[in-house]
This record gives structure tokens, C-alpha cells and sequence, in this order.
């Protein structure tokens, strides 16, 4: 008996271990889909000392290549800021977007047809932009996050509604916490509420990149995660920081790191689309 119990043992080890070095997702495009120009740091970061500071926040779009399909993760600022030289003026940010993301779809030579699962870390302007083109796709959202944008009072939560009319009939997967998209460990939904009712973060795990986590706006600044703080304007201030204390958790666990969309300076180094990430 001791001799089969240590077989077994061997044998299940070798199947994780062969599970682990052979992902499933072929490669990510990490597309450039905005930029904004946010006029005080200090509304994220709340220190004083950054009254006043100005800095851009990147915004990227991640389109997923899956043996069971395609994938894209977040929309960024909509295409027709694309006609605006000078941005979208709002109190907190000027919001560009330089090149369209159909443009960038194209070019990876993909219409937003063929994309078959379609998520956004949550609702905000700048991760939902696009969203309309995507009412074909099945929608993973989360209940909380889908009941804000879908729900008897949107403008409660500041929601875009013109950003989400062509989902209104879509295929969705209504979720209520973490979700495994294709069922192998390989592309996870991860429930990060606080930023938004039902904010959401998304596990990818690469051949030769590794294990990632794809912040959405759990935390918009490497500052902000380094002191495990959230900004004041947030849906849920305790339940962010909540979040963020479980994802670092989530990262030591799994060996991931964390790419924070807003932050600039981290993302400098990961390439750009047409290029991608394996």
C-alpha cells in the first residue's frame, strides 16, 4: 500500500508539473488604447506632496490568443477621441487616444468579430470606450458590476451608458467572484471589487513571460500598491484596499507580477502590439 500511496504521489506531481510548463495562451497583444493626462496626482495618491503634480496614466487594452480562441481584456478611451488633437477635457484628465483600437485590431489582423470572450476590469470610461463593438462576444461580468451598468440607476454610479447599449443583448456570464475562462488555469477572472462595485482583475499565464496579473484599476500607481493605499474617490476605499491586500497574497502564491495599466513607467518595457508577449 505504502508503495502505491508514493507512486501516486510521483505520478500527480509530474502531471502538475507538465500542466504548469505547458500554458495554453499562444500570446497577448498589449495594445496602446489611450492616454490620460491626469492634472493632480495627488487625487490618486493623497499626499500633499503631489498636490498639483501633473502625469500621464498609459492605458492598454490586452487581446488574448487561446487554443479555444480569442480574448480581449478592457477597451481603453473610444476611438473618436482619435479626432480630437487636443484631447476630451474633463476636471480630472485630458484623455487622448492617438490610434484607434479597430486600427490596432486590424493590423494584428483581427475584427472584432472573431473575438469570441470579451471582459472589462469594470466600467469606467477608459476601459469601456470600445465596448460596443463587441456585443457579438460573450461578456464575462461580474453580477455587481453588471446590476450598476444594466441597472435601474447607472448614473448612481457614474456609468457611460452609451458605452454599454449594443451589450445590453449580448451573451454574458454573470459572475460572483473568481472564473477560470477556458477551464485550464490558464486565463483567470479575479474578483477585486473597490474601485467599482465589481471591479475585476484578470490572471494570464504565458510560456515564456510567466504568470502576470492585469491590474484593470484595482491600483492605479506602483506608488499606491507599494503602500497598499486607494484613492478617496473609490466606490469602496476599505473594500479596495481589501483587494489589493488579497492580490498580494494572490501574487506570492503564484509567482506573478503584478502590470499596473496607468503606470507609465512600469510598462515601458513590456512590448507593444503589433508585437506581442508569450
Amino acid at each position: 500500500m505504502k508503495n502505491i500511496f508514493i507512486a501516486t504521489a510521483v505520478l500527480l506531481s509530474g502531471c502538475a508539473g507538465t500542466w504548469e510548463s505547458t500554458p495554453v495562451v499562444e500570446r497577448m497583444y498589449v495594445i496602446t488604447c489611450g492616454e490620460n493626462h491626469v492634472k493632480d496626482l495627488a487625487r490618486f495618491t493623497g499626499q500633499a506632496a503631489d498636490k498639483d503634480k501633473a502625469v500621464v496614466f498609459s492605458d492598454y487594452c490586452y487581446l488574448i490568443r487561446h487554443a479555444k480562441g480569442w480574448m480581449l481584456w478592457d477597451t481603453g478611451n473610444a476611438d473618436r477621441l482619435a479626432a480630437m488633437p487636443n484631447g476630451l477635457q474633463t476636471p480630472v484628465a485630458t484623455a487622448y487616444m492617438r490610434k484607434p483600437l479597430a486600427e490596432s485590431l486590424k493590423e494584428i489582423g483581427v475584427a472584432p468579430e472573431q473575438i469570441q470572450h470579451f471582459a472589462m476590469s469594470h466600467h469606467h470610461g477608459d476601459h469601456s470606450g470600445n465596448a460596443n463593438y463587441f456585443g457579438t462576444s460573450t461578456l464575462y461580468m461580474q453580477q455587481a458590476e453588471y446590476d450598476a451598468v444594466f441597472g435601474a440607476e447607472p448614473q448612481k454610479y457614474g456609468v457611460a451608458v452609451a458605452n454599454f447599449e449594443k451589450l445590453r443583448g449580448a451573451k454574458t456570464v454573470k459572475l460572483n467572484g473568481d472564473h477560470d475562462v477556458f477551464g485550464d488555469g490558464s486565463v483567470v477572472i479575479k474578483s477585486t471589487p473597490g474601485d467599482t462595485p465589481g471591479h475585476q482583475s484578470l490572471f494570464v499565464r504565458l510560456a515564456k513571460t510567466g504568470k502576470v496579473l492585469l491590474s484593470g484599476d484595482m491600483v492605479h500607481q506602483s506608488v499606491n500598491w507599494d503602500a497598499m493605499r486607494a484613492p478617496g474617490f473609490n466606490f469602496n476605499v476599505e473594500r479596495s484596499v481589501q483587494s489589493m491586500r488579497e492580490m498580494d497574497v494572490y501574487l506570492k502564491q503564484t509567482g506573478a507580477k503584478l502590470w499596473i495599466n496607468h503606470d507609465m513607467v512600469q510598462n515601458q518595457a513590456i512590448p507593444k502590439a503589433p508585437a506581442f508577449v508569450e
